[in-house]
């Protein structure tokens, strides 16, 4: 499997990071949204499943809304899956201002189209 979709979970969640704490411009939600595939959809902790719509008006509502986020990512197992797709689990924490993080677990699918990873499906749930 290319690493580059290793690497693609870092990189939309520093983008992440940035957009919640407003360190980048509302400029920045189509950049934003190139990450995710045209059907992508999530579950998130809440247990909703959200399609890519949805996931872009989270995004443009909560532009600024969490300044001091830290979002940390760990414990990242790649899982065997057949080209386009890269299948990947990782550890997900939130903290705000260097605050005891809140943890998640998730499942993420990347499918490789237009020479990128972008995101396919995204499955979260709380962790302990």
């Amino acid at each position: 499997m290319d690493t580059t979709a290793e690497h693609e979970i870092h990189h939309l969640h520093d983008k992440l990071q940035g957009w919640f704490r407003a360190d980048v411009s509302t400029d920045a939600l189509d950049g934003l949204m190139a990450h995710f595939c045209a059907d992508f959809s999530m579950v998130g902790i809440a247990g909703r499943r959200l399609d890519r719509d949805a996931v872009q008006a989270l995004f443009v509502g909560g532009h600024g809304a969490r300044p001091g986020l830290q979002i940390s990512i760990g414990a990242v197992q790649v899982v065997d899956a057949p080209l386009p797709l890269a299948v990947l689990r990782y550890r997900e924490g939130h903290s705000i201002d260097g605050g005891v993080p809140a943890w998640r677990e998730s499942l993420a699918v990347l499918r490789h189209e237009q020479g990128r990873w972008r995101w396919l499906a995204l499955h979260e749930v709380t962790a302990a």
